[in-house]
């Protein structure tokens, strides 16, 4: 039996984004998804809105699901100085 995700679950997840600023994907209600870094929760027009940071501003209760997104890569690339 699965974890029923939850409001409270969502927020949770959408703040550690912001905190940590990590990546979080995301899945409208309306079936599309993307990948995105949470910049703030703000209540807008008496409604909680996520602000991301590559997507338009986004009502809570649009989100379907959310969950940890791909973690950066860490390489040596673009590193200067640094000789093999």
């Amino acid at each position: 039996m699965g974890h029923r995700i939850d409001v409270g679950d969502v927020i949770d997840m959408l703040e550690e984004s912001q905190m940590m600023r990590r990546p979080v994907e995301v899945e409208l209600s309306d079936g599309r998804r993307f990948e995105d870094r949470v910049q703030e929760i703000v209540k807008w027009q008496g409604q909680d809105h996520v602000v991301f940071k590559d997507h338009e501003l986004t009502p809570l209760h649009a989100i379907s699901n959310v969950r940890r997104g791909r973690p950066p890569e860490m390489t040596y690339a673009g590193k200067r100085g640094i000789s093999a």
